[in-house]
């Protein structure tokens, strides 16, 4: 017997950011400019308007108030907060929409919401401060290049995320038979596809250091109940988690 489409288990805090992010996505793509705007604009003039317009090459009306560049106009620390909701063509949105939605529900559920919520703000946004002045100190060479390009992505949080995941194996690492393998999978293939291939250099640095930070910080939150042996990541309660979960996807409605 089949079971019932359950839809409030799908409203997770992980899907609704991805609808976030998609329809940001839509709306700097799509929103007209206004008259006598003279800002940023990704309209690729080497691809024919078809091919723009279907990967997003176009628009860019939100990225000139929301994402971090040394050209973009006003400038403001809210934009190391802002830049995580944009990305900069459709290749860049599906890879993060797929990272996150198995990163992102994994740590939901072995968290719980609030500090998966908490954890992949902090973390993107404290990335934005230490990935740019780095990479000037171990690239000189390249700095002002870097620091003039389009800073956008959500890729920094999901990364945080993932250290953090990493933090609470190190601790139990059996614990790694409750990730389920598409999860794994997608995870593994998520890190080295968006660093390793797509892009080396400062996207490498930038992953690299938010994956830093959320094992200095996952450590922090989570060796605290390891030692004192309760609390939410116990290894003794999430044994007593796993079976309450298995009898109740035993049940059939």
């Amino acid at each position: 017997m089949k079971n019932k489409f359950n839809l409030k288990k799908h409203i997770t805090a992980t899907n609704i950011f991805m609808a976030i992010l998609i329809l940001v996505y839509i709306l700097d793509c799509y929103l007209p400019f206004p008259d006598g705007y003279s800002g940023y604009n990704y309209w690729d003039e080497n691809n024919s308007p078809a091919f723009n317009y279907i990967m997003g090459s176009c628009g860019g009306l939100l990225k000139n108030y929301m994402a971090m560049g040394a050209f973009l106009q006003p400038q403001g620390i809210y934009r190391n907060f802002t830049c995580m909701f944009l990305h900069g063509f459709l290749l860049h949105l599906i890879a993060n929409l797929v990272g996150l939605y198995f990163i992102g529900n994994y740590t939901e559920k072995k968290f719980g919401t609030p500090l998966t919520c908490v954890m992949f703000v902090l973390i993107a946004f404290a990335e934005t401060f230490i990935t740019d002045p780095l990479y000037a100190v171990i690239c000189p060479e390249d700095a002002e290049q870097i620091a003039g390009n389009i800073s956008c992505g959500a890729s920094g949080g999901i990364f945080g995320l993932i250290g953090m995941s990493l933090a609470a194996l190190f601790f139990d690492l059996k614990s790694i038979k409750q990730i389920d393998k598409t999860t794994l999978i997608v995870s593994a293939a998520y890190a080295v596809l968006t660093t390793y291939v797509v892009d080396l250099g400062w996207t490498t640095l930038c992953h690299n250091v938010s994956m830093i930070l959320g094992l200095v910080a996952g450590t922090a939150i989570i060796l605290p109940f390891y030692l004192l042996k309760k609390g939410k990541f116990a290894p003794e309660n999430k044994v007593r988690e796993n079976a309450e979960s298995d009898v109740e996807n035993k049940e059939i409605k």
